[in-house]
């Protein structure tokens, strides 16, 4: 098993929440150097126990006046219930999906650079599946084939964006927050793999008997190839397979190897694992004698540490749920990650909202503070100006016309420079409101310093200096670097330069990451005239 080394080190918790058929499933577990360990879990039915689920009406039939409760009503008060009973303080958690929802795709392409995998995957992914792309929320993860050269093998997964919102929501009204939600096979599958009951170099099928419904994944080469999912309309008496639920049964999983030798001749089923809610008894002998495959019986209890005396209920999902924060993540797919995405960054504009805001104060009182210090040095020339008037008119007449017109004029020249100095002062506020209206989304800043003195050699010149850093994520279909260069076109030819500052430098660009993403840190100065 994969262990995640940050898990271990932070020592936080890892929260997995099913909702199953009739019941919501909670697991805590704590990544450790030793492995997963246990640290709480818990059950509850959706419905009342006995059965009566009281009048239950769909979301569409229920007015704001309805008493009636609705499924979603339901399963809403049992998340609150799961982590009241359990003493567990809800928040982030990993959340799955059923496959009937989730659509699982597998399929192959030439190997392109990864830079080109969205566009191309998404693409190529038009091809199976029934739906619009854009009207779908999807994630797919990219390995290299064992089979083909040159190759690579996809996972894609799609489930309809109303569905997504749909399931979102429930957690949402119980106080929980989603960070992860992939299909609950997946979770399955990590069960078993922390279990070391799954290993990538034997075809392995996974068979998941629910109460009302069965499920059955082929794991060719550790990726899982096909999934498919059959009700079982009979009911199990009493919790325990009838003969033609057996049959049922048989005749779709040899359905399913079937079709996976077709597509694979020189291949075949290594193994089998099954997974039941339901007692077995001597189910899985006689599906191992009929197909002449060995069979096992799942037990993901072997990869988690338990402490002394403590007998967890069949919490599979929920348990590879929890294992995705403590663990490697088997397959990488997270349905959430695009929402999960547009959260992180409207965060990110709050902060850099009030980041502007106090770095505009702190400016403004930069800037009485420089227009104090430039002031300075005219004050004195005024006052010196002024003394030397006071003089002439004492000696007036002891002076002829010529040196009472140089005099004249060097008044004049004095009163240019102070008339130009004070002309040509900075108004910062305006500049600030130009730089944050031409700042892209996915471009902040972190750091602004402005100089302003007049030069010594020349009092009639004012020298200006702006020092901008910050960082810049890629976009959708632009890099960091086109990104920075298109912030800086779009600065060269808006009113920010009009100030005078007349000259641009790129002082650095540096690759980086913020939160996991690509980014890039910058550095760009401004100076003038």
């Amino acid at each position: 098993m994969n262990k995640n080394i940050l898990s271990l080190l932070s020592g936080k918790k890892a929260v997995g929440l099913y909702i199953g058929q009739d019941t919501v499933d909670l697991v805590v577990l704590r990544g450790t150097i030793r492995g997963p360990r246990l640290i709480n879990f818990g059950q509850t039915y959706i419905y009342p126990k006995e059965g009566d689920k009281g009048e239950v009406v769909s979301q569409g039939d229920a007015g704001p006046s309805s008493a009636k409760k609705t499924k979603e009503d339901y399963i809403v008060e049992a998340i609150k219930r799961v982590f009241k009973e359990n003493n567990v303080k809800p928040g982030r958690v990993a959340a799955a999906m059923s496959s009937e929802e989730a659509m699982v795709r597998y399929f192959q392409m030439p190997k392109i650079p990864k830079k080109e995998w969205s566009a191309a995957v998404n693409f190529e992914a038009k091809r199976y599946i029934p739906f619009r792309i854009e009207d779908v929320a999807s994630d797919f993860q990219v390995m290299p084939s064992r089979d083909t050269p040159n190759s690579m093998d996809v996972v894609f997964v799609a489930v309809k964006k109303m569905a997504l919102e749909k399931f979102v929501s429930i957690f949402e009204r119980a106080g929980v927050r989603p960070v992860i939600i992939e299909p609950a096979p997946f979770s399955l599958m990590r069960a078993l793999s922390a279990a070391e009951q799954i290993d990538p170099k034997v075809n392995t099928a996974v068979v998941n008997i629910a109460k009302n419904s069965a499920n059955i994944n082929i794991l060719r080469n550790g990726v899982p190839y096909i999934i498919r999912d059959m009700p079982l309309y009979e009911n199990i008496s009493e919790g325990k397979f009838s003969e033609p639920v057996f049959e049922k049964l048989l005749g779709e999983i040899k359905l399913s190897f079937d079709f996976y030798e077709k597509q694979f001749p020189s291949e075949a089923i290594d193994k089998i694992i099954i997974q039941s809610q339901l007692p077995l008894e001597n189910w899985h002998e006689i599906v191992g004698k009929e197909l002449q495959i060995p069979v096992e019986v799942g037990d993901p209890m072997r990869g988690i540490r338990i402490k002394k005396g403590i007998v967890p209920p069949r919490l599979t999902i929920a348990f590879g749920l929890a294992l995705r924060g403590t663990s490697g993540p088997f397959i990488n797919i997270n349905l959430y990650k695009e929402k999960l995405l547009a959260h992180k960054q409207e965060e990110i504009f709050v902060k850099m909202i009030f980041l502007e805001a106090s770095v505009a104060v702190f400016l403004l009182i930069l800037l009485k503070v420089l227009s104090i210090k430039a002031i300075g040095p005219l004050t004195n020339e005024l006052n010196k100006t002024l003394a030397e008037r006071s003089k002439v008119e004492v000696r007036i007449k002891k002076q002829g016309i010529k040196e009472l017109e140089r005099l004249k004029n060097e008044m004049e020249s004095n009163k240019m420079i102070i008339e130009n100095v004070i002309s040509h002062r900075t108004y910062l506020t305006s500049m600030l409101s130009d730089l944050v209206a031409m700042t892209p989304s996915n471009l902040w800043l972190t750091e602004i310093s402005f100089e302003e003195k007049v030069d010594e050699r020349d009092v009639s010149r004012i020298r200006r200096k702006i020092n901008i850093k910050g960082y810049c994520v890629a976009g959708h279909k632009i890099t960091e670097t086109d990104t920075i260069n298109n912030f800086l076109m779009d600065l060269k030819e808006g009113k920010f330069l009009s100030s005078g500052m007349s000259k641009v430098d790129i002082v650095s660009v540096k690759k980086t990451e913020v939160g996991g993403e690509k980014a890039a840190s910058f550095e760009m100065l401004f100076t003038g005239p």
